[in-house]
């Protein structure tokens, strides 16, 4: 008499819902960052929406040659700008919104050629294809 174990409906459950969420893009609390890959032949184009931020929020990186790794955070606060030390303040509320988002590449990219530009809330990485070295930060214009 086989008895069977109650247990492997429960692994194949969570082996096909682990399977469903694999290609969803990572959220970080303040969401996910949206991305456009392009080939353009000679390098690779990643667009990403990253709205609500200035560029000195937005960290470009590649951890390596075929990976770039977006991240973007700030922090706000209710107090203001002036100074004003005559307010008696009876509630103040402070944000702190941070994203991320990783994205592998079909190719290895030349690292030391990346580029990067931020406007309207709007990310654009050049990355010319080719093998490089060891991982670097992107300045972003």
């Amino acid at each position: 008499m086989d008895r069977q174990n109650p247990f492997e409906e429960i692994d194949r459950l969570f082996d096909r819902i682990s399977s469903e969420f694999a290609d969803l893009p990572e959220a970080g609390p303040g969401g996910s960052v949206a991305v456009d890959v392009a080939d353009t032949g000679e390098a690779f184009e990643v667009t990403a929406d990253v709205p609500g931020y200035t560029s000195d929020d937005i960290d470009v990186t590649l951890p390596d040659p075929r990976t770039v790794r977006i991240a973007a955070s700030r922090e706000t606060t209710s107090e203001t700008e002036d100074g004003d030390d005559d307010r008696q303040y009876l509630r103040q509320e402070r944000t702190r919104r941070s994203t991320s988002r990783t994205v592998a590449l079909p190719d290895r990219v030349r690292k030391g050629d990346a580029e990067a530009s931020y406007d309207n809330g709007v990310l654009t990485i050049t990355l010319p294809k080719q093998e490089a070295g060891g991982g670097t930060d992107i300045p972003v214009n």
